[in-house]
């Protein structure tokens, strides 16, 4: 009885220590034009054209997050190359921390993104990025 519980006892003990493939996929932000860019990987193994969907963007305020765009938002779909860099002009950035999440996808299957960054103002009012994710 004692071995039973031992190995019940180590397997679950093992098995704690695998760890699951990452659910989403590390999406880089850069700066252009002052504005935060999403670039998307050229090592994908997605290919042209690839389907962006609008992100979900969550800023930190205080202790909390709150959405401040969703897929549903009025945002549209956009088409990429792999490798493209893409800004969602019809977010508005301002200096804070942010967590955005979406989706690519083309003919063969999808991908999930995510990023976590900071978006900082320096003087003079040009913006820098301080990846977190």
């Amino acid at each position: 009885m004692k071995r039973a519980l031992s190995a019940i006892a180590i397997t679950c003990l093992c098995s704690a220590c695998i760890s699951h493939p990452a659910q989403y996929q590390r999406l880089t932000v850069s700066i252009e034009n002052n504005a935060p860019c999403f670039c998307f990987p050229q090592d994908s193994g997605l290919t042209y054209p690839i389907t962006v969907y609008p992100p979900t963007v969550m800023k930190q305020e205080g202790e909390q997050w709150k959405a401040i765009s969703s897929p549903g938002f009025n945002t549209p779909v956009v088409l990429l190359n792999p490798g493209a860099c893409h800004q969602w002009r019809e977010i508005t950035w301002l200096a804070g921390e942010y967590d955005v999440v979406l989706k690519a996808k083309d003919k063969n299957g999808a991908i999930r993104y995510a990023a976590r960054f900071e978006l900082q103002e320096e003087t003079g009012g040009q913006r820098r990025i301080r990846q977190n994710e």
